[in-house]
């Protein structure tokens, strides 16, 4: 599964949502279920994808259904700050966790689309 991540204010994300509800309501065919990730601008974005957070991902993803003391193992890095981004891509909806609390990151790919003009 690949998630969409997109540079989005509230207003763009409602039309966005109003304009597929629209096609769905007349029968019109809309594209299949998308994980979107909306940030309202880039430098948010960048905020909570840091390098650091892209290793973690990339280390969940190989090594799924870890708890946290175990990826901090893993990663060689201090327990508290790998918490702290466990929380932030929890909260973004890039990372899950599992019944036994154990930290996986479902996606495949992350595709990252960023305006070049408003």
């Amino acid at each position: 599964m690949t998630a969409r991540i997109a540079i989005k204010n509230t207003d763009g994300f409602f039309d966005e949502l109003e304009r597929d509800w629209t096609a769905i309501d007349r029968g019109e065919a809309v594209p299949g279920p998308v994980h979107r990730v909306y940030f309202e601008s880039a430098e948010a974005l960048s905020k909570v994808l840091t390098k650091q957070r892209h290793q973690l991902l990339c280390a969940l993803h190989a090594n799924s259904g870890l708890s946290i003391r175990a990826l901090a193992a893993l990663l060689q890095r201090d327990y508290k700050n790998v918490y702290q981004d466990v929380k932030i891509l929890e909260e973004a909806g890039l990372i899950e966790r599992d019944s036994s609390n154990h930290i996986t990151a479902p996606h495949e790919r992350l595709t990252i689309e960023l305006p070049l003009a408003a």
